[in-house]
């Protein structure tokens, strides 16, 4: 087997704030009220926030886990900073909100301030969220009676499919075959197996754990494959 890939290894990654050349310009805003709609939400944030600085962008999710909370991108460090100093408690719908400093860079202020580095950022940024995902997986398995069940089918696309340990790849070339995949994934750690179906352009790797696979996979998105030098197609196999 190949000498392993630098640096990818089954230990989750971490976003250190200290490697961007932009301070953090994001606040994190929790204990929202969650019986009002996003949309409304955000317009009311936005004229709350704004007389702080001008906003890029406003964050809000539906998921269960991430209600009640919001993130503000400004455009500068100092206006993120007022905003935490004079409206952290402040009451809003009859209960105080919690304002802090983001722990990491918004993809709006990378993109905006660190292209060059946009594309890492948001490698990495995806791969922890793999990382989380498969932790609450392992909880939930290791305690099904707690764990929600959805009441109806939910069909994910491929891309949001949670991590396991066996990579899907789509879409590879003619010219791809078992051998070629097998020489470029036996540099990951944890590397097991190699699976190609040629018929349908499709293959499946196998990692000890999935920890390796999501260091893989992150690490692979951006090789490309046959002559056409196609970009890998990468997603977690379905289970």
């Amino acid at each position: 087997m190949a000498e392993k890939m630098e640096g990818v290894t089954g230990a989750a990654p971490t976003m250190d704030p200290a490697k961007y050349p932009v301070p953090i310009e994001t606040i994190w805003i929790g204990n929202l009220a969650e019986w009002v709609d996003i949309p409304h939400q955000k317009k009311l944030l936005a004229r709350i926030f704004k007389v702080y600085g001008p906003i890029l962008d406003i964050i809000m999710k539906s998921s269960l886990k991430r209600k009640g909370q919001a993130f503000i991108v400004f455009t500068s460090e100092e206006y993120a900073r007022q905003a935490v100093e004079e409206m952290d408690e402040f009451p809003l719908h009859g209960k105080p909100m919690k304002v802090r400093l983001a722990k990491s860079h918004s993809d709006k202020t990378v993109q905006t301030k660190a292209a060059d580095m946009f594309e890492e950022h948001k490698r990495k940024r995806l791969m922890i969220k793999d990382y989380k995902r498969a932790e609450e997986a392992a909880k939930a398995n290791a305690n099904p009676a707690a764990a929600q069940k959805p009441d109806h089918f939910d069909p994910k696309p491929n891309e949001h499919l949670p991590p396991n340990k066996t990579l899907f790849l789509t879409g590879l070339p003619e010219d791809v075959n078992e051998d070629i995949l097998n020489d470029i994934f036996e540099n990951f750690n944890g590397f097991k197996d190699v699976r190609y179906a040629k018929f349908l352009n499709v293959g499946w790797v196998e990692f000890e754990n999935e920890q390796f696979a999501i260091a893989a996979k992150e690490a692979a998105s951006t090789m490309t494959v046959g002559a056409a030098k196609k970009p890998l197609v990468i997603s977690y196999k379905r289970e």
